[in-house]
């Protein structure tokens, strides 16, 4: 309970930050999936934070019908977890990138 008696939620907080290089979806955003949820989305260059109970959790990001290989993470009640995101690629890849190689379109990695 805080001070005015209302109960109070424990949380973790992930923080995704998305790499500002490159060409390949310069100017799109990807989908950021919490548990398979669409919590927002994370443009170039920028970093965005989400809060979640404790617990385990699954991070995922989408563009179309491309994504990044999902990953699992371990969320502790006042602990950040950290994670940053580039195309899997460059953009001469072409028609490889989103059909053979569409679950690893986007690169996400867990940081330190």
């Amino acid at each position: 309970m805080d001070d005015a008696g209302r109960a109070v939620t424990a949380h973790g907080t992930v923080v995704l930050s998305r790499e500002r290089g490159g060409y390949r979806d310069m100017l799109r955003g990807y989908d950021v999936l919490i548990d398979d949820t669409r919590v927002g989305s994370i443009r170039r260059g920028k970093t965005v934070r989400f809060e979640v109970p404790p617990g385990e959790h699954r991070l995922q990001l989408k563009i179309a019908w491309c994504s990044s290989r999902p990953l699992t993470v371990q969320v502790v009640e006042g602990g950040t977890v950290s994670f940053v995101c580039a195309p899997g690629g460059g953009a001469s890849e072409g028609i490889t990138a989103v059909t053979v190689n569409k679950d690893d379109y986007i690169t996400l990695r867990q940081t330190s």
